[in-house]
């Protein structure tokens, strides 16, 4: 069972990422059970305020949307939630 190469591929590529213990404690908390992560670690009010105070002092709509990987257009419909 120590033996990453006896593993599932799946198993061996998180090893990789995570290393051989992580992997290990991750099969046993989580084996059996589908995890679905999002695609974006913040949370999305969190990272709607983050926006919004980095507009405040002074970055462009262009750079948080570079930044922040969203469009502009999602910069600007974020930062009008801020205006109501």
């Amino acid at each position: 069972m120590d033996n990453p190469m006896n593993w599932h591929p799946l198993y061996r590529e998180l090893a990789t990422i995570i290393g051989i213990t992580n992997t290990q404690r991750l099969h046993q908390v989580f084996g059996g059970s589908q995890i679905n992560l999002p695609k974006r670690l913040l949370d999305p009010h969190k990272e709607a305020n983050l926006i919004f105070k980095e507009y405040q002092t002074g970055q462009t709509v262009h750079q948080l949307a570079y930044t922040h990987q969203y469009s502009e257009r999602n910069i600007r419909r974020i930062l009008a939630h801020f205006k109501e």
